[in-house]
């Protein structure tokens, strides 16, 4: 599993909370992984949604790979995309993912998806 996080207190925050052996941490951005491709089982982050976020992920993560994320509804600094729902299921879905669910919990929306 990979948490990314562009926040080196949240990351460590996750660190000390989680007790699997298996999880990596990087501290970037989802809209630039620099990782092979197809290397990823599951991707967890707490993150802005960026133009390319959604085709790295999916770059990054095996078939069947999972991705999970929260992020803010609205971004008022500009730098994220700002989307409904369901405008971000359909960017889920037009980078190749299926099995795309989007929830809004607020001020946040969690999307969870996997790659076919």
């Amino acid at each position: 599993m990979l948490v990314v996080d562009e926040s080196v207190d949240a990351l460590e925050h996750v660190r000390r909370k989680s007790t699997a052996p298996n999880i990596f941490y990087l501290l970037g951005s989802l809209d630039v992984l620099p990782l092979m491709d197809a290397s990823v089982d599951e991707l967890v982050a707490t993150s802005i949604l960026g133009p390319d976020a959604t085709i790295e992920c999916f770059r990054v993560l095996r078939p069947g790979g999972m991705v999970a994320l929260t992020t803010r509804d609205e971004d008022p600094t500009g730098h994220a995309l700002n989307l409904n729902p369901s405008e971000i299921e359909r960017l889920f879905i037009a980078a190749g993912f299926d099995a795309v669910s989007v929830a809004a919990a607020r001020n946040r929306l969690v999307v969870a998806a996997r790659k076919p």
